[in-house]
């Protein structure tokens, strides 16, 4: 459902609207068959807010909504790239990337370029993938003398975030947002007063609501549906920029 909701509708939405809208997505058969009040109910929020959040996703009101769900599950999985030509499924990726483009937060990346500069050490910490990107970026940094670390175990990870305080930076991933490994050492780091950088695919996730800076990646782009093909580059160029922003503020001290 998510993936058919602009990102900057997404953007939008304030925490309690997110979390009918996760609620929503995790249960769109069992919402067809509720009334308003009663999702309300099951959400722990007014029918004002359902409406409001239905006004900010485009959304004529809550029977319109219903009509969307509705009209979601009819639609049948087509054959991965079906129809797709090497042009179009470039286009997809660029348009990913611009799209996330359009969503940063200027004021956010020279924020977190700053408390780079500030942090005595900098972690982080992904699985699958995402973790792969996070590498590169650990070796461009460790190339410009910053203190960063990369942890590949679970274990190590919530050791780590145990011994964390207020001058660590911590930078954590996953694209669902609900990686549960990733979800436990942004609580524990953020329990010990470390500094807290999201990045997800999805606004309503629980990893998204931890950050102190959170990024919206876009990715909309087709991939197949049996395994973890998921692009990984608007990660990589979120964290470029936010590189790149670093280094400018260093030689600007």
């Amino acid at each position: 459902m998510l993936q058919h909701i602009p990102a900057k509708n997404l953007k939008s939405l304030t925490s309690l609207e997110l979390e009918v809208l996760r609620y929503l997505n995790n249960h769109r058969e069992a919402v067809l068959d509720m009334s308003i009040q009663e999702l309300a109910d099951a959400t722990f929020v007014s029918t004002t807010t359902i409406i409001r959040m239905c006004k900010k996703l485009g959304l004529e009101g809550y029977s319109h909504l219903k009509y969307f769900l509705k009209e979601l599950l009819k639609k049948k999985p087509q054959p991965v790239y079906a129809g797709h030509t090497i042009e179009s499924l470039v286009e997809e990726e660029l348009q990913d990337i611009y799209n996330t483009a359009q969503l940063i937060e200027h004021a956010d990346i020279s924020a977190v370029a700053a408390l780079m500069h500030q942090a005595n050490q900098i972690h982080f910490f992904a699985r699958g993938l995402t973790e792969v990107v996070f590498e590169y970026s650990v070796r461009h940094l460790q190339s410009l003398s910053k203190h960063v670390a990369l942890y590949h175990d679970n274990h190590i990870a919530f050791i780590q975030a145990d011994r964390m305080g207020e001058s660590d930076l911590v930078f954590l991933a996953s694209l669902s947002g609900e990686t549960e490994q990733v979800i436990r050492v942004a609580q524990v780091a953020q329990s010990r007063g470390a500094k807290i950088v999201t990045f997800t695919a999805n606004a309503t996730s629980r990893l998204a609501q931890l950050g102190d800076y959170h990024f919206l990646l876009v990715n909309n782009a087709t991939t197949t549906l049996d395994v973890d093909t998921k692009s990984r580059c608007q990660l990589l160029f979120v964290l470029t920029i936010l590189i790149k922003v670093f280094v400018q503020q260093n030689q600007s001290d």
